[in-house]
């Protein structure tokens, strides 16, 4: 038995959870409580919840099904419930093999490879465990045809003449200087979709970046749309590739955020739906599972 284990960030499931939540991605300093409160009035704008862990358990139902017998899928996040650590361990009674499996199709020291570091530290405790990482798929076609599908979906709601606004998470811009393929996979993969919608003019631009002081990869997309609104532009479709499942930063970031200061510049404004469990997201994440197998070594490799 192979076991599958799909990775993520985490969020706070609650507002009651938001405290523990940012201080574990402190490294347990806790977080002012002016952000505490922040994030607070932010969940109470969504609704009060994140739907996040909903998405992923749907996410590793699909892709069990996608797989079928000879597989056991699992999910783990890095900072939050169920932990990285006790997914592992859950799977690792009862499977031989293990492969660990980003649900982000963007390769970043800081993201997959914290969950990968992660994965690796856990294995430590299953010595018998054959463990490989999956490699990114930011280009596999079935990806970027759920995307292309998703962004075509707001172009049609933003209505004629619509601008098409690409976006995903800043991470801090020092990472290109260090060779991080995060930015080029981005550029690459926002190609494609923009190709395969067959358009020669689009937009990228970096949303939710950290609150540190050092300088994150922009452009920002509230300074894009500020541009476009500038430019005479009077509709607007943004498509949050860099992210696969609805949480705060689509429901607060892009349907509150951007959406007000759209609608303040005078521009119609529609936002593509997140993949979820789109069948072609889920096609790409098993394509990458199964590739990952031919990789498998002991943990004391990594």
């Amino acid at each position: 038995m192979t076991g599958v284990l799909l990775m993520a960030y985490g969020a706070a499931a609650s507002p009651d959870d938001i405290p523990q939540y940012l201080a574990d991605i402190r490294r347990g300093r806790p977080a002012d409580p002016a952000l505490i409160e922040d994030v607070r009035r932010r969940y109470e704008r969504i609704g009060g919840r994140s739907p996040l862990p909903e998405i992923t358990a749907a996410q590793a139902r699909a892709l069990q099904a996608a797989l079928g017998p000879g597989f056991r899928v699992g999910f783990g996040m890095r900072h939050s419930a169920p932990r990285i650590a006790d997914a592992l361990g859950s799977l690792a009674s009862g499977c031989e093999t293990l492969v660990g499996l980003p649900l982000t199709p963007f390769a970043s020291r800081l993201s997959t490879g914290a969950y990968f570091d992660a994965m690796a530290e856990a294995a430590r405790a299953h010595p018998a465990l054959k463990v490989a990482r999956a490699a990114s798929f930011h280009d596999h076609p079935r990806l970027v045809a759920a995307l292309a599908e998703r962004a075509q979906d707001a172009l049609s709601r933003a209505g004629e003449g619509a601008a098409l606004l690409l976006t995903a998470h800043s991470l801090p811009s020092r990472i290109e200087a260090e060779g991080d393929p995060y930015a080029r996979q981005l550029r690459e993969t926002a190609a494609l979709v923009a190709g395969k919608l067959g358009l020669s003019r689009w937009h990228f631009a970096y949303q939710s970046r950290g609150r540190t002081g050092e300088e994150w990869l922009g452009p920002e997309a509230g300074d894009v749309i500020a541009r476009l609104a500038a430019e005479g532009t009077k509709a607007l479709a943004l498509a949050p590739i860099g992210f696969v499942s609805e949480h705060l930063e689509t429901l607060y970031d892009d349907d509150v955020q951007y959406r007000e200061q759209a609608q303040r510049l005078g521009l119609r404004f529609s936002r593509a739906a997140a993949l979820n469990d789109h069948p072609g997201f889920i096609d790409a994440l098993a394509d990458a599972a199964r590739k990952a197998i031919g990789t498998l070594t002991p943990p004391h490799s990594y």
